[in-house]
């Protein structure tokens, strides 16, 4: 039985909350029905997921937040951008568009060293 209890658990929460989710939608006259929001702390968005909502909830350079709200569903999603940040895997320099242009260090060395020319 071990585990097994906690996830029947869990099961029964996200049902709760998806339930209860729709529930709230259900009760809003037609035109004020969104299908997305909070319930509580809890996001849900029961709209069809798009690729802008994709990029915002999963790779989104211009958040700090690495929990963001889920594209579909209930709870949250994580900005794996914002997570590899702070795990210092990725940084702003990662970006530059230096790094794109001179990917090498002896490129780079070069350019610095060469005589200035007036």
């Amino acid at each position: 039985m071990g585990k097994e209890w906690f996830f029947r658990l869990i099961q029964a929460v996200v049902i709760t909350v998806t339930l209860a989710a729709v529930c709230q939608e259900l009760e809003k006259p037609k035109e004020e029905r969104h299908w997305h929001g909070k319930l509580g702390i809890i996001p849900y968005d029961f709209r069809l997921p798009t690729l802008e909502r994709l990029k915002e909830s999963y790779w989104n350079p211009e958040s700090e937040s690495i929990f963001t709200k889920e594209v579909w569903g209930i709870g949250w999603a994580v900005n794996f951008h914002a997570l590899l940040e702070k795990m210092r895997i990725i940084s702003e320099a990662y970006y530059s568009e230096e790094d794109f242009l001179m990917p090498t260090k002896s490129l780079k060395k070069a350019l610095e060293d060469r005589p200035v020319v007036e």
